[in-house]
């Protein structure tokens, strides 16, 4: 299996429970300034991060990819193909949930998760752009600053457990926002190469007219008009 239908079968495997059925699923998240990507995000009642290793993989990423994951997420679950069990075994930190996953897509839980409790408010709000943070604030009747660090700094005033319901609200309608900007692009843009060719095909269907070109028009009168 790849690391896409290892991400589906996750997908599928979580939506069957009632714990989270209602949750946004977002493929490969980037988390610590970038420093590492997640292959899936999971923002349901908590933050769950999963890391999958398919057969193709190799494990000499791993224990880097988990030091992060741990400082950012509430759950970190590493999915693998079971010729990856015993070396992810010996490098995964305790709490991190181990499952296994077949040729046929089912999934194997081998190391239930524990809850890992986040307390750094810097690390919740780096999951929130720019213009969230601005929202988060002005909730808090808290006056927004006009860089990210400003912002950051004046966040600092609210109880974490406010900065957490707001992360998690915003994950989960991350996708339409990202949607909702991506369609207001396109419609402030002018005619994309698809449309252009379409339109020049529709032009070259029409008729060609000749259109008698007008005289300039002026004030004095020309020799070639002047009575005789």
């Amino acid at each position: 299996m790849t690391e896409s239908d290892i991400r589906n079968a996750i997908i599928a495997t979580m939506s069957r429970t009632s714990t989270w059925a209602n949750s946004t699923f977002i493929p490969e998240m980037f988390v610590d300034e970038f420093a590492r990507r997640a292959d899936l995000v999971v923002a349901g009642s908590k933050l769950v991060a999963f890391e999958i290793k398919s057969e193709r993989d190799k494990l000499d990423r791993l224990h880097g990819q988990l030091e992060s994951y741990v400082q950012f997420f509430e759950q970190v679950i590493v999915v693998c193909a079971e010729r990856h069990l015993v070396g992810i075994e010996a490098q995964s930190f305790d709490g991190v949930g181990i499952w296994t996953v077949k040729e046929d897509g089912s999934i194997r839980k081998v190391r239930k998760a524990k809850n890992l409790r986040q307390d750094s408010i810097g690390r919740w709000l780096s999951f929130l752009p720019v213009d969230e943070l601005r929202k988060l604030l002005q909730l808090h009747d808290i006056k927004p600053g006009r860089h990210r660090r400003d912002l950051v700094l004046a966040a600092a005033d609210i109880p974490l457990k406010a900065i957490r319901t707001y992360v998690l609200a915003y994950l989960q309608r991350r996708d339409e926002r990202i949607q909702k900007r991506i369609d207001k692009k396109r419609s402030g843009q002018m005619l994309t190469p698809p449309c252009i060719e379409e339109y020049l095909k529709t032009l070259a269907q029409q008729p060609v007219t000749a259109t008698p070109r007008k005289r300039p028009h002026s004030s004095k009168s020309s020799p070639s008009s002047s009575p005789v």
